[in-house]
């Protein structure tokens, strides 16, 4: 299989993309540094293939995209992994800081589909779009991020059901916490953020705040390893019916489930 993948430069990318070249695919590992380009290159694993992908450049997509159509010329498998998490009180974060969440989250993701659409369609090939536990349950303090995986949700809801008869199957990973380096980014920044924002702010949400950031804390300590959700996305990449959705790491089908059934105030109490 031609494998293209996202956000491989580290974490839930990079493991995936090394993976599935060890089990004999071609993957095209979409780094945004020259650094991680060259990191993934010195790995010298046999079909894996670092290829430059900024997913909030348009130009950057399609040179990616006409560089898998040149060399391989047709496409099977497309792994949207490519993510950043915004957080902070709604009141708070900048429109810039929830326009970037957007871009890299879930406009970027467009883009990358609709440019491999083409080949995926003739191949009769999968999608992979990596959302999250916060894409079903919206926390305090991460609205940012939460939405963008809700809409992330939608887009391939409505997409599975556009490409069905095309033969094209559509996927949704939904991980809890994980253990890659996205945790100790999250926090940092979001550390930066608040030290940032007006006196009134710090007043009316920084108790908020630092109970979020000692609640990721916490969630990170007892968190799941890459490989439950490499496993996962191995699946629906292969599996002959790969399913629509896969809740992986530890607790998530139960809370998905617990979710579904509370009513939203008791759900509030749940999430409080």
């Amino acid at each position: 299989m031609e494998i293209l993948i996202s956000g491989a430069s580290t974490g839930i990318g990079r493991a995936t993309a090394v993976h599935m070249a060890r089990k004999g695919h071609s993957v095209w590992a979409g780094v945004r540094s020259q650094k991680s380009f060259d990191e993934v290159r010195k790995m010298n694993v046999q079909g894996l293939k670092p290829v430059f992908l900024d997913v909030t450049d348009e130009k950057s997509i399609g040179s990616c995209v006409s560089e898998i159509k040149k060399t391989a010329g047709i496409l099977h498998g497309l792994v949207n992994n490519a993510g950043i998490v915004v957080a902070g009180p709604v009141e708070a974060v900048s429109m810039e800081d929830w326009r970037h969440q957007f871009e890299v989250n879930v406009f970027g993701q467009i883009r990358v589909m609709q440019l491999c659409l083409p080949m995926l369609r003739e191949s009769k090939g999968r999608i992979v779009n990596i959302s999250s536990i916060a894409g079903k349950i919206s926390s305090p303090i991460m609205a940012p991020y939460c939405a963008s995986k809700f809409a992330l949700e939608g887009i391939s809801d409505s997409l599975r059901r556009e490409v069905r008869r095309h033969g094209v199957q559509v996927s949704i990973v939904e991980p809890g916490p994980i253990d890659t380096p996205i945790w100790e980014k999250s926090i940092s920044k979001g550390v930066e953020r608040k030290n940032k924002y007006p006196q009134e702010i710090q007043e009316a949400y920084g108790a908020s705040i630092n109970r979020f950031n000692d609640r990721v804390t916490q969630a990170a300590a007892r968190s799941s390893p890459a490989s439950v959700v490499v496993n996962a996305i191995e699946h629906a990449l292969t599996a002959r019916q790969a399913r629509i959705r896969y809740p992986v790491g530890r607790g998530i089908k139960l809370a998905t489930i617990i979710s579904r059934a509370l009513p939203d105030s008791l759900m509030d109490f749940v999430v409080r």
